[in-house]
């Protein structure tokens, strides 16, 4: 934990200095949750404009995967039901520079108005084109405000179809396409209309060429969110819990990072 830890300074570093932007006289909207989505949507007509920044750490071979991933977003609200968003994703391998990785299209559709239920759904599909492979991700979006608290939960998976066989398998087979599922979910208490506290968690499951489960994760973690103005940022990290196939004390550091630290800046526009 302390190697995740380590991370954070850096991160709050950008954290602070949006924090600065954000601490104006007026209220902004802005994410709950770092990874987490809700299904509630903006004014129809309003713009947002985001950045994300995600740091990983702890993997037993630091060159595999990004150790850093960065976002880009645009976000627009056409109604009271539909909201569209645009992504140019971008990732840091260990020791490499910076590279565009990806583009994604994105649609949140909430099911009811708001409040007409206990709890509150809206569906949600990413498509993300890389140039090697094609990965969809569709979610049930639920969501619950009681007072101070908001609750979130989102199920999904996400659909990977390569476009070449270049990439293979630790048993020697093609990885052709894979099938990940994945439960995120978290609880805050807000206190007044520019700060929230609490914790998220996330499950994940996957299965190369849509077969047996080859690795799965537990993770859990704080989160905080900061708004005002026309800005605000969410800053969140997941520690894993458990891990399969384990490799270090009860976690899989081959497949995935020992710790996530996330932060989200949003500007209304």
């Amino acid at each position: 934990m302390s190697r995740a830890l380590s991370a954070v300074p850096s991160l709050f570093r950008i954290a602070f200095l949006a924090t600065i932007v954000v601490l104006l006289p007026a209220v902004a909207h802005g994410r709950m949750f770092p990874l987490t989505y809700t299904p509630w949507l903006d004014h129809a007509g309003e713009h947002e404009a985001g950045f994300w920044l995600t740091s990983h750490h702890g993997r037993q071979d630091p060159a595999e995967g990004a150790a850093l991933d960065s976002r880009a977003e645009w976000e627009y609200t056409l109604s009271p039901r539909l909201a569209v968003a645009a992504y140019l994703n971008a990732a840091r391998p260990a020791g490499g520079p910076v590279r565009v990785a990806s583009s994604s299209v994105e649609m949140i559709a909430p099911l009811v108005k708001p409040g007409r239920f206990a709890v509150d759904p809206a569906l949600y599909l990413e498509a993300t084109e890389s140039g090697g492979e094609l990965e969809l991700e569709p979610k049930l979006l639920l969501g619950s405000r009681r007072g101070p608290w908001v609750m979130a939960m989102n199920l999904g998976a996400e659909l990977e179809f390569r476009h070449d066989g270049e990439e293979r398998l630790p048993d020697g087979a093609v990885l052709r396409n894979a099938v990940a599922g994945q439960i995120t979910g978290g609880v805050v208490r807000t206190f007044g209309e520019r700060l929230a506290l609490g914790f998220e968690a996330r499950g994940r499951t996957e299965h190369p060429n849509f077969g047996r489960q080859r690795a799965a994760l537990l993770s859990l973690g704080p989160c905080l969110k900061l708004e005002a103005g026309p800005a605000g940022i969410t800053i969140g990290v997941l520690s894993q819990l458990r891990g399969f196939p384990r490799t270090s004390r009860g976690l899989n550091l081959v497949d995935f990072e020992k710790a996530e630290v996330r932060a989200v800046v949003g500007f209304e526009l």
